[in-house]
Parts: C-alpha cells; sequence; structure tokens
C-alpha cells in the first residue's frame, strides 16, 4: 500500500470500526523477519462506503494494477486465496469466464509475497490493467478518489 492506491475492505459486521497503523518507509518483499523501516505518518484517508459490493479479501487498485491479496498459513493456502479472488475479481467485474479468468492469470499474474514474519503469511496476485478490458471496477471507486486526492493537493 502506497499514497494514490485505493483499498477495498469487506465489511462483515453492521457496525465495523476501521483501524489503520504501522507505516513502513521501506519494506522488502516478504518482510522476511519483521524488521521493515518503521515509522510515524501524515496520512489522509478518504473512507467511502460501497454497499452491495462483496470484496472477501482485501483488494487493491493502483493506477497500473488490480491487486489481490491472501492470508493464511500454510503459505500454498495464501497463494491460492489471493489467486482464486483475483479470478473471481476477472470474472465478476471483466466479464471473464472462470476457464478463461484462470488461464489468463495463469499467463499474466505477478506474485509477490508481502509478509512471511506473521502468523499469517500474505501472498498478492496483481495483473496490469493495460492488458485488461476497460471496465469500470467497484463503482469507478479508485478513479473518484485519485480526483478528490488531486483536489485535496491542490
Amino acid at each position: 500500500m502506497r499514497a494514490g492506491v485505493t483499498c477495498y475492505l469487506g465489511v462483515n459486521v453492521e457496525g465495523a470500526l476501521l483501524s489503520l497503523g504501522d507505516g513502513h518507509a521501506r519494506q522488502g518483499e516478504g518482510e522476511t523477519c519483521g524488521v521493515a523501516v518503521e515509522c510515524a505518518m501524515n496520512t489522509v484517508v478518504i473512507v467511502e462506503l460501497l454497499k452491495g459490493v462483496a470484496t472477501p479479501w482485501p483488494r487493491i487498485e493502483s493506477d497500473t494494477h488490480i491487486i489481490s491479496t491472501g492470508s493464511a498459513r500454510p503459505l500454498e493456502d495464501a497463494f491460492r486465496i489471493s489467486q482464486l479472488d483475483l479470478v473471481r475479481w476477472l470474472v465478476r467485474d471483466y466479464g471473464f469466464s472462470e476457464l478463461d479468468a484462470y488461464q489468463f492469470a495463469t499467463q499474466a499474474v505477478e506474485s509477490p509475497l508481502a509478509n512471511v514474519c506473521d502468523t499469517n503469511y500474505t501472498c498478492v496476485a496483481k495483473i496490469r490493467k493495460e492488458w485488461l478490458p476497460a471496465r469500470e471496477r467497484h463503482r469507478g471507486l479508485h478513479a473518484r478518489l485519485r480526483e478528490t486526492a488531486a483536489a485535496l493537493q491542490g
């Protein structure tokens, strides 16, 4: 996660709360032993509720990629979760059939490790937007938030 990305989190309980923290100035892929360069950060966060948009696992959208995450043990389960969630995202928002989405992901996905030092491992599955059909994702929220951020920076 970095400036300019949109994070989609599923809300699973009524009245859910949101907490942010653990700023890192730098972290290697996988955060191998839990020693990132942690720091205080001044951050502007915009929160918007998208009712009726299922997001079973955290998803991230940047200007260049759509990104799914999976956290579990063993590592293979975290990998499978991130890949399957990305496939389901391709089916829901891009019009792929399930088998076409699996084949496309197999050929195009980037799969960096996000974390291997915590109780659960976290894997990432990401695909470049330039390789996807032009479609609106999550009701165009990323584009709207980027416009809002640009206006705030002004």
